[in-house]
């Protein structure tokens, strides 16, 4: 519970005056992160009962939700009869609208295939219990020997005999020979796999340099941009004297985002309203009764742009080239975000495998499109097993350049437009021949170098999963 709180544990036991109070604070912590990291995601999907089902199967069931010590707080509270009342109060609502969830989930999807004959009350109640088992094994094992992928085919074997035809079991697990040959096709099910998502978050993206916006964009004290990396949310602000610090974007007491939008301006101080709690810009707690200062998180320039990771790499190494330069003469224009229905690996794969002379990769995520006219670049950050967003930032040429014209610059966003929309829908398409798919898909014959070294990065990881 101490790591939970990331707190050292002199201060917990000078904050808390009882095992009791620590065990409420913890609760309370990880109630407030199931809302926003289960709840509210799968409730957006109600209209697609399939989907979301799935959904709320894989995230219930992630490392970052039901990792060993975090479900081991929640049954910390079964084990302490004078605790019942305060897990009521506090979790009581959230477990009657996962409830009330499941079973509406349920009900429009026994509407949708014809199953009147189903009870949907059973078959929601049936599915709670089914993932309540789940997480008492999780409880009791180490993250290394727990097989993610297997504990959500599981549940998903449970919905999958309740309505046939739906859930489509997943393709044939790892085999190291085949399977993670240097620079083969990966296996179909790596592309919704929820123990190589995590392990790519941890050893990939965290560990890599992320873009947040360009310096344009932070011109006063107060101003901010916020990130995602991989998982880790951050918040990047200009202090006074023009200083920058960049911190996990998260209340100390609370998981919640200490700001909700990308980019803004804060007035005085980092607050948040919900629990009383005030940061100067440098971090630092100046009003609030849960301890300690904002954590800190790495920061970088490269040009005018600004970059954050969550974590640093095993071995230091220099950043790939990219044409950071180009951006001294640039504006930003707009960022806009787009949820596409694949896995995040499967944009990555398209951009490698027919690289333009214009476009430029940086590793592991991010495609960078520079031309007179202007420049996009391209983030795509995982979201769930097969599923991502992809973060488009647009720079435009200085409207005092006369070199290059309206018509061109048109052109040229039309262009992008098009090209991009392409890629979206054979990325979701490719992912739903992925997870249909009867075997494994056969080899695609040559491959550029970038693609095979982008393979190669995920050997370890899928070597791995395949000695589990």
């Amino acid at each position: 519970m101490v790591a939970l709180a990331d707190l050292s544990p002199g201060i917990v036991r000078f904050y808390f005056d009882s095992k009791a109070a620590m065990l409420v604070a913890s609760l309370d912590h990880l109630a407030r992160e199931f809302e926003e990291r289960v709840l509210a995601p799968v409730t957006q999907l109600k209209a697609k009962p399939v989907q979301a089902l799935r959904l709320l199967v894989e995230l219930y069931l992630d490392a970052d939700i039901a990792s060993p010590r975090k479900v081991s707080v929640w049954y910390s509270f079964w084990g302490e009869a004078s605790s019942r009342q305060e897990y009521l109060d506090i979790c009581g609502k959230k477990d009657e609208d996962f409830a009330v969830l499941v079973r509406e989930l349920i009900e429009r999807l026994i509407t949708a295939s014809g199953a009147v004959h189903l009870d949907a009350d059973g078959v929601a109640l049936g599915l709670i219990g089914v993932l309540e088992v789940l997480w008492q094994g999780i409880a009791f094992q180490s993250e290394a020997n727990i097989d993610r992928r297997e504990v959500v085919s599981r549940a998903l074997a449970y919905l999958r005999s309740v309505f046939p035809g739906e859930f489509a079991a997943p393709a044939a697990t790892y085999n190291g020979a085949a399977a993670v040959a240097a620079g083969a096709q990966l296996p179909a099910r790596a592309y919704a796999d929820p123990s190589l998502l995590a392990a790519e978050r941890e050893q990939l993206l965290r560990p890599a340099w992320q873009l947040l916006g360009h310096d344009a964009e932070l011109r006063v004290a107060g101003d901010y941009l916020s990130g995602d990396l991989g998982g880790e949310r951050v918040l990047l602000v200009r202090a006074e004297r023009g200083r920058l610090h960049a911190f996990r974007n998260t209340c100390r007491r609370s998981p919640h985002a200490l700001v909700s939008e990308r980019s803004g301006l804060l007035q005085s101080a980092i607050h948040c309203a919900t629990h009383g709690l005030t940061y100067t810009f440098d971090g630092q707690l100046v009003e609030g009764k849960t301890p300690g200062d904002l954590t800190r998180l790495e920061f970088t320039r490269r040009g005018r742009l600004l970059l954050a990771r969550a974590a640093a790499p095993p071995a230091e190494t220099p950043m790939p080239a990219a044409p950071w330069e180009a951006f001294a003469a640039l504006l930003p224009r707009e960022v806009t975000d787009q949820e596409v229905a694949a896995d995040w690996k499967v944009l990555v794969e398209q951009w490698l495998e027919d690289p333009q002379p214009q476009q430029h990769f940086l590793p592991p995520n991010q495609l960078f499109d520079v031309r007179a006219a202007g420049a996009v670049i391209l983030q795509v950050i995982p979201i769930a097993p097969g599923r991502s967003r992809l973060r488009r930032f647009d720079f435009a040429v200085q409207e005092a350049d006369k070199r290059t014209s309206r018509a061109v610059r048109e052109g040229w966003r039309r262009e992008i437009d098009g090209w991009l929309g392409a890629q979206v829908a054979v990325a979701e398409s490719t992912q739903s021949g992925l997870m249909g798919a009867a075997a494994e898909p056969g080899d695609p014959g040559p491959i550029t170098p970038a693609l095979a070294q982008f393979r190669e990065a995920l050997l370890p990881l899928l070597h791995a999963l395949s000695a589990r």
